[in-house]
């Protein structure tokens, strides 16, 4: 008569946390497996081991393993609640938490952080963008109503230039069409002085900004007011574009860098969020698990930042740079795999 080794003792009190777990889940349990357990325990107490006892343990030791698959012992001490809880988590009743819910909530904290960080420079993207559109429409258009009356403009500012020429009522027509399109062209210069103001204030995150427009002035000349609206269009459209530039320098390193990396630790936070999900659904969350989820968090990082590397990807995919990325971080292991194929042909 003896005492269980240490392995053996550890599976004993293993035992019954998977007896349990088994009892729970498994429907028609052989009773046999919690005869020859109880067995067991009972000789391990009275030191009655014998190694008829040892075999018998660990054959339904080994069988109760099976059963309980894919939950182990590992998932089902993660899962009990013996972690102190956060400091400033104030409104739960337990003071006591599983390591698969202290899991969950960092992670869920961190989606959060990086969604208020992500949406703002989302938004701040999405308004230069438009803006810098929008600048570039009018302007275009102005264009297209200055190449329109082009011919128009060179053929009667010929024909009226001398001081006493008596105008033809064809000329006065044209110049009344004219005087027309230049009311047009003004007022989208107006529009668009106020579209680049708008884009240098948000560029510059609603910094002090001293834009102007071209001093406009009045004359009895048709000829005068028209080239001084050329002259202006010319000007103001110059120093939009110096403004343009800027915003999308700016804008071209957060879509570039910034914003690869975020959505790619979203994609992976998403990932390793739905995994936990799925661990504590079906008892499988392991010690381990929150190493890996980190690991899994850093690689959805890197994926976001080399992704920006393939410029064919999007093309290639019919898909946003920023979707490539998230989708880059949430499957990491395709990424990679492509990857280890590049490296495979490397050594061939």
């Amino acid at each position: 008569m003896s005492q269980p080794s240490p392995t053996e003792q550890t599976a004993l009190t293993d035992s019954g946390p998977l007896l349990r777990f088994a009892s729970e889940k498994v429907n028609n349990l052989d009773p046999a497996l919690s005869l020859a357990i109880a067995t067991a325990r009972d000789a391990a107490a009275n030191n009655a081991w014998t190694p008829q006892i040892s075999q018998q343990f660990w054959g339904a030791f080994s069988k109760l393993c099976d059963l309980v698959q894919p939950a182990t012992m590992d998932s089902l001490v993660a899962s009990d609640r013996n972690l102190e809880s956060c400091k400033w988590n104030r409104w739960r009743s337990s003071s006591k938490i599983s390591l698969a819910e202290r899991s969950s909530q960092r992670y869920l904290g961190l989606l959060f952080i990086l969604l208020a960080i992500t949406v703002p420079l989302q938004l701040y993207v999405w308004m230069c963008t438009n803006i810098t559109k929008e600048i570039g429409d009018i302007y275009a258009a102005n264009q297209a109503i200055i190449n329109k009356n082009l011919d128009t403009f060179r053929k009667t500012a010929a024909s009226t230039s001398d001081v006493n020429h008596t105008y033809t009522q064809a000329e006065l027509n044209a110049i009344d069409q004219l005087t027309a399109d230049q009311s047009a062209i003004d007022a989208n210069l107006a529009r668009a002085l106020y579209e680049t103001r708008l884009l240098q204030l948000v560029s510059t995150l609603l910094t002090e900004i001293n834009l102007t427009s071209a001093s406009q002035t009045k004359s009895d000349n048709w000829f005068t007011n028209y080239n001084a609206t050329l002259d202006r269009q010319n000007s103001q459209q110059a120093t939009s574009l110096r403004i343009q530039e800027t915003a999308n320098l700016i804008i071209g390193i957060f879509l570039s860098f910034i914003m690869p990396i975020l959505f790619g630790t979203i994609g992976a936070v998403a990932f390793a969020i739905r995994a936990i999900s799925d661990q504590i659904k079906t008892s499988t969350f392991s010690q381990n698990a929150p190493t890996r989820h980190l690991l899994r968090v850093g690689l959805g990082a890197l994926a976001g930042v080399v992704v920006g590397l393939f410029n064919g990807l999007s093309t290639q995919l019919s898909l946003p740079p920023l979707a490539i990325a998230f989708l880059a971080g949430y499957g990491v292991e395709a990424l990679f795999s492509m990857f280890d194929g590049f490296v495979e042909k490397f050594r061939r």
